[in-house]
């Protein structure tokens, strides 16, 4: 059913159903704007499970993890928070104390409630509970907006706000985790552009130079880039519109992550480096009561 709104101008609405599977259905939510679709999935982890421009498909997605949700869902947009990455030992300390959090984090995981509803921007909102403060002993609130109104509904904004509502310093990491659908035919003619000057190869451990090169006869590319010299990627695909990634000074690190055989390509803005909470490295703290923004665009 359409969901009622003051604000939404006549060629943007927004719908709620169900989807995809009739066993076990996902409650989504269905964006539309112009020639563009965005789908979210709340309750698996606030994830945009869908972006769509003039029948383009932008995003690659394993429906079958998408349906069971014992798993971690392969494809979409998944949220990384209170950590991007792993932390070394799957473990970091607070104030002496040893807490455990596995890779990327608590939000993927998450059931996330729907905060707002208003023309083509979507709002949702994961706090802090009894049980994330076993493995993240802080009071916080993260607002996401999915919004679809801007450059002519061409481009998915992701807008995210952390709240810290607690009395003590919240170490924050956060990113996002975009599988691009790219098929295996198609990677070695596609081409990714990202203005970085350090590369680690996360699955070898060598380190250099960023030379742009993407080793798709590999079995995985894991490549974390740092030292960003801009704020805007490029993603070609042979016969597709350019894929143009945009982020804002919170983001510091994008990683790129494909494996062989797969239909798809990830970059991924995160805010530091992997196993930031015990390195330190790039690891920004949120005060008592304060907020942080941060905003990253893919537009077609």
């Amino acid at each position: 059913m359409s969901v009622p709104s003051e604000r939404v101008p006549p060629q943007a609405k927004i719908i709620r159903g169900t989807g995809p599977g009739k066993a076990n259905p996902i409650e989504t939510w269905r964006i539309e704007a112009g020639t563009a679709v965005c789908e979210v999935a709340p309750s698996r982890g606030g994830i945009v499970t869908r972006f769509c421009v003039d029948g383009d498909e932008i995003l690659y997605m394993d429906q079958a993890t998408l349906r069971d949700r014992t798993q971690k869902v392969r494809g979409g947009i998944p949220v990384l928070f209170p950590i991007a990455g792993a932390l070394s030992g799957d473990r970091y300390e607070v104030s002496g104390r040893s807490f455990a959090m596995r890779q990327h984090g608590l939000a993927r995981q998450a059931s996330w409630a729907v905060h707002k509803v208003g023309g083509a921007r979507l709002v949702l909102e994961f706090r802090s509970t009894p049980a994330t403060q076993a493995s993240f002993p802080f009071d916080f609130i993260y607002r996401l907006a999915i919004d679809l109104e801007h450059a002519g509904f061409r481009s998915l904004v992701l807008e995210s706000e952390f709240e810290n509502t607690g009395h003590k310093p919240m170490p924050l990491h956060f990113g996002f985790h975009p599988y691009f659908l790219v098929t295996d035919a198609e990677k070695p003619q596609t081409r990714v552009s990202i203005p970085a000057r350090s590369r680690v190869d996360n699955h070898t451990g060598e380190r250099g130079e960023w030379d742009g090169v993407i080793d798709y006869g590999a079995s995985i590319q894991d490549l974390h880039l740092s030292d960003l010299f801009g704020q805007t990627a490029t993603l070609d695909i042979p016969g597709k519109p350019r894929r143009t990634l945009t982020w804002d000074d919170s983001y510091t690190q994008i990683v790129v992550w494909t494996t062989a055989l797969k239909d798809f390509l990830c970059i991924e803005p995160w805010s530091a480096p992997a196993d930031a909470f015990n390195s330190g490295i790039g690891l920004r703290t949120l005060p008592p009561g304060g907020t942080h923004r941060a905003r990253f665009t893919i537009a077609v």
